[in-house]
């Protein structure tokens, strides 16, 4: 499953936070954005129990982070042309064409 957390972190942490998020295996996205939740994260999880998990994690490491939002993805059809099945196994590609 995959989970997007948005945040706000104060502009001088920003870097840092993103460093440190960088690093977890999980992470899938991370970007600085405008607004007042100026940081936004996506990880892949094996389960939903893991997303508690990762949102204490990150809060603990990072204690200027506070998140505003959550949004759970439970079952992703396609990632970047491959296509899955029920378990989330690769079953076959279908090539991506942006124009």
């Amino acid at each position: 499953m995959s989970v997007t957390f948005r945040g706000h972190a104060p502009a001088h942490d920003v870097n840092r936070l993103h460093r440190t998020l960088a690093t977890l295996t999980e992470c899938r996205l991370l970007a600085a954005v405008t607004g007042a939740a100026n940081v936004l994260a996506t990880y892949w999880l094996r389960d939903i129990g893991a997303v508690q998990q990762r949102e204490t994690a990150a809060c603990a490491h990072l204690p200027a982070l506070r998140i505003t939002e959550r949004v759970l993805g439970t079952r992703t059809v396609k990632r970047m042309g491959h296509l899955l099945d029920g378990a989330g196994r690769r079953t076959g590609v279908r090539p991506i064409r942006p124009w």
